[in-house]
């Protein structure tokens, strides 16, 4: 997110993104008019680069220098970052177990952990609970 606000905020540079193709991207993508074919068939596991520019030209600049700051890690400020890019994906899932096993197909490292509301969303009783602690 970072590399995208820095690219946004460059002269002639209209929009700038850097995200993984989820469904939540997707949709963000497509409500913000940058939706294209290329993106559509995108897989979740799949980066999307997607630069709006006053010219052809710059936008293309930009996407190289996007290109450039991920695999520099030069978005950490000068920090040093894991490589996420050639390194094995380790997650852990507190959502549904749709997301765990679509993960476990990719052949990706998973931990599930069945989190609930608390007292099933009751609000008195969860106040109880703050109090006994």
């Amino acid at each position: 997110m970072r590399i995208s606000k820095t690219m946004s905020e460059t002269t002639g540079v209209k929009n700038a993104v850097a995200v993984m193709s989820t469904e939540k991207a997707k949709f963000a993508l497509k409500a913000a008019g940058l939706m294209t074919k290329e993106i559509e068939k995108a897989a979740g596991n799949d980066l999307v680069i997607v630069v709006e520019a006053e010219s052809n030209k710059l936008a293309l600049e930009t996407i190289q220098k996007i290109e450039s700051l991920i695999s520099s890690n030069s978005s950490q400020g000068g920090k040093s970052a894991p490589d996420i890019f050639n390194s094995e994906m380790q997650v852990i899932n507190v959502g549904l177990d749709i997301f765990k096993d679509s993960l476990v197909a990719q052949q990706v490292k998973v931990k599930q952990v069945n989190w609930q509301v608390p007292a099933k969303g009751d609000m008195k009783l969860v106040n109880i609970l703050k109090k006994l602690t």
